[in-house]
């Protein structure tokens, strides 16, 4: 049965129409089971009140850590000016110059020594004492977590899972409908809608491969849309009548496309006929034309006449 240009239009924007309203329905039956929720298991875990204390813990470090440099800086001067004082107080003592004012200021320096050396250490060890906390809280949670993430993960496959058979129970039953139809009506309403019912299937899989694994989805996809536009070019390009008119409009062998004059009977690569005499007139036309150039008589009916 043959089919107007508008009617494979309108089936082609019924399929469009259909495939549209269904993915949004498929989209839909995703919020159907219950969704599983990452603060679930980061609270089932403690991780939140965890993830507090290592925020507190960053700020207590990071201002420790710069009163425990400062320090360090204060020390290395002091220590650079005590051990300058303690030389000049020695040279003076051995050259018997020495005098209280050089005493004063050595002990002074001195003094100024011991207490930033003192600061020091106590910068030191509450700065290391704090990122102690802090680094065993970073081991705790990251330990956490990946409990917390595997048990999400397991659930949230679950969930996929679940969302994959409702959108399944959906499409299987219309493409089994839609063969049943098409092997009892074939006509262009019945293939129109085992098209539809397959790209269905087909938008299923591939939504459930590309959430799987992007890339092999990404591949997958890319091979089956080469494989499908390797077909229709074969099926549309390639077919015989076309491959004739194309190499006949070309001056070439219909058979093996080697080039060909308009008086050759027969090709010279690969001996293929390429004229046959008109039963209505007698010329030597093209084979293979449906109605003769010369006389315009239908292939086939011209022994009828």
């Amino acid at each position: 049965m043959e089919y107007s240009r508008i009617e494979k239009i309108l089936a082609s924007l019924f399929v469009v129409f259909l495939l549209l309203a269904s993915i949004n329905f498929l989209r839909e039956l995703e919020n159907l089971p219950q969704r599983p929720g990452y603060e679930y298991y980061q609270e089932k875990y403690g991780i939140k009140a965890l993830l507090e204390n290592q925020s507190r813990l960053m700020e207590l470090d990071r201002g420790l850590f710069e009163m425990y440099q400062k320090a360090e800086n204060n020390l290395t001067e002091a220590e650079r000016v005590y051990l300058f004082k303690r030389e000049e107080y020695r040279v003076a003592l051995e050259s018997g110059n020495a005098s209280e004012e050089l005493k004063a200021e050595y002990l002074t320096a001195k003094e100024a020594y011991e207490k930033a050396y003192f600061q020091y250490l106590g910068a030191k060890s509450a700065y290391e004492q704090t990122h102690e906390k802090l680094e065993d809280a970073n081991s705790q949670i990251h330990e956490l977590m990946e409990k917390a993430n595997d048990e999400y993960s397991r659930a949230y496959s679950a969930y996929r899972l679940k969302v994959l058979m409702l959108k399944l129970s959906f499409a299987i039953p219309i493409f089994l409908a839609s063969l049943l139809l098409l092997r009892r009506y074939k006509n262009i309403y019945t293939s129109s809608l085992v098209a539809y019912s397959s790209l269905l299937l087909i938008y299923l899989l591939l939504s459930a491969i590309w959430s799987t694994v992007q890339l092999i989805g990404i591949s997958l996809f890319g091979a089956l849309a080469t494989l499908l536009s390797l077909y229709y070019l074969r099926r549309e390009y390639f077919r015989p009548e076309r491959v004739y008119k194309r190499r006949t409009a070309q001056n070439r062998c219909y058979s093996c496309g080697f080039p060909i004059k308009d008086d050759y009977l027969y090709c010279p690569n690969c001996g293929a006929e390429l004229k046959e005499k008109c039963g209505h007139c007698g010329a030597m036309k093209p084979i293979h034309l449906q109605f003769c150039p010369y006389c315009g008589v239908r292939t086939g009916e011209e022994e009828k006449s």
